[in-house]
């Protein structure tokens, strides 16, 4: 079948074609061949390399950009209440911080946990398997080196969304003199783009389930003054149950109601067109939503390409 070739208006970062990821035949027989973008490149990552955009936070934000990169918590500690005029948190006490996933503290990783093999490897880091010494209990380690300045603003959004049943839990933060070791629960379902490409086309029952699953979750997030600017397949991890949960924080920055958010950031095919225009609010993440839902009927992804025209 011909490939669908749709533009989108706004587009302004140049993308090399050798950063897209390639396009698969489709196949419902051979689900192995799905038509699924991989997308890993970031918009960010890019147009940070070019320096043609640059993060930055409207006036109207809640505190200072400089002040969440730097690590301080922005969620109220446990047993105050919320300075949050909307009254985010809803029935659980959020801001209740577990002293083991705040940063700066002295214990090192090997004295509680024992590395194993490498599981995964994103933009900035790894993720390897590791078990508790104290239980034998499994969970995900991710490692990031120091210098990125999104480490101190992914820990932060993590405490502050920690609770949820939809979201990775952080269990505990270490760091050395080079990275920094987020221990968090393991999905051994693992990623629901590995899903995709086996199982081919879901039926509309099965991708309407997993799409109001996603949607209650960034939800969640958007009461809880969280955008995450990169929901896809490659981010939503499965437990054993099957269950979904959101993951890879990264990118995610706070905001208050009503603010307006210009940074670059995402992959290519899950982008929002206000995103490329560089003035755009949570609802993002709703496109991105609805782009999942269209790969997941169609098995195929609505915007692609193998050059930046093809895409946008």
């Amino acid at each position: 079948m011909e490939l669908l070739r749709k533009k989108r208006k706004g587009s302004e970062t140049q993308v090399a074609s050798s950063d897209l990821p390639e396009i698969l035949p489709r196949s419902r027989k051979s689900p192995a061949s799905l038509s699924i973008i991989g997308s890993h490149f970031s918009l960010e990552d890019y147009s940070r390399r070019n320096k043609k955009f640059k993060e930055h936070v409207t006036a109207e934000a809640v505190g200072s950009c400089k002040s969440r990169l730097t690590g301080v918590v922005t969620a109220p500690p446990c047993g105050s209440s919320s300075s949050d005029p909307h009254g985010r948190g809803h029935k659980r006490k959020i801001g209740c911080i577990d002293a083991a996933t705040q940063l700066g503290r002295k214990k090192k990783i090997g004295q509680e946990y024992v590395l194993g093999s490498a599981i995964g490897q994103g933009k900035f880091g790894s993720v390897r398997l590791c078990w508790s010494k104290a239980s034998g209990a499994e969970f995900a380690c991710k490692t990031l080196p120091k210098g990125e300045e999104t480490v101190h603003r992914e820990v932060e959004i993590m405490q502050h969304l920690s609770g949820h049943p939809g979201v990775v839990a952080l269990k505990a933060v270490y760091e050395d003199s080079d990275c920094f070791h987020l221990v968090m629960e393991l999905c051994s379902g693992g990623r629901l783009l590995d899903q995709m490409i086996r199982e081919g086309r879901y039926s509309e029952n099965h991708a309407a389930n997993i799409l109001k699953e996603l949607v209650l979750v960034i939800k969640y997030c958007h009461d809880m003054g969280v955008v995450h600017r990169d929901i896809k397949p490659e981010n939503i991890l499965l437990t054993t149950a099957g269950k979904m949960k959101l993951a890879d924080f990264g990118l995610a920055v706070r905001f208050s109601s009503g603010q307006r958010l210009s940074g670059v950031a995402g992959s290519p095919a899950y982008v929002a067109p206000e995103v490329l225009l560089g003035d755009y609010s949570e609802k993002v993440d709703i496109w991105s939503a609805g782009v999942l839902l269209h790969a997941l009927l169609v098995g195929t992804l609505p915007f692609h390409g193998d050059c930046q025209e093809a895409i946008f």
